[in-house]
């Protein structure tokens, strides 16, 4: 299940990431990466639009168009920062997680504290091919990763490696 070939060619981890070496440390003994999220470019449509905008508005009024400009580049500068800290990674044996700006949050759960993997979709996100990925835990435990361009897949390992575990617990019952 862990073989690259299996995997959708944009759920492979990238060779060379810097990430890699932090998620390699990560491992415990006997643990093997089965998906990562992959970031979608679609982080980058605010600061697109925003800065389309300030375009147009500069043609109108100047001083407008450059704050907006501003603005623009700091949307951004916000994006690359957020896509650098997110991070998204299916093991066999538990699923952990990166995310926040001013408070960087790095979570593993063990499968048997998920409830479930959840898949949300706003018309960016149709439109331009990415998730947000909602993972919720028990008790109170509740994280939102966005922009996630392989969401759907990595549902779909969770779903089959839990499906698989709890098939097992069934046969050594019976």
């Amino acid at each position: 299940m862990t073989d690259d070939s299996v995997l959708p060619k944009q759920s492979r981890p990238k060779k060379g990431r810097g990430d890699r070496v932090n998620i390699d440390n990560m491992l415990v003994k006997g643990e093997q990466v089965v998906i990562e999220g992959v970031i979608h470019w679609g982080i980058y449509w605010k600061a697109t639009a925003v800065f389309i905008m300030a375009i147009f508005v500069a043609l109108l009024v100047f001083e407008l168009g450059v704050l907006l400009g501003i603005a623009a580049l700091a949307f951004f500068a916000y994006a690359v920062i957020k896509k650098q800290i997110l991070m998204l990674v299916l093991t066999n044996k538990r699923m952990f997680f990166r995310y926040g700006i001013l408070q960087i949050d790095v979570v593993d759960m063990r499968f048997s504290k998920i409830e479930s993997v959840e898949i949300e979709r706003m018309p960016p996100g149709y439109l331009m091919g990415y998730s947000n990925v909602v993972i919720m835990g028990t008790g109170q435990r509740y994280v939102v990763i966005p922009y996630v361009a392989n969401g759907p897949e990595i549902r779909q390992a969770y779903n089959r490696m839990t499906l698989a575990d709890e098939e097992l617990d069934k046969e050594e019952d019976e």
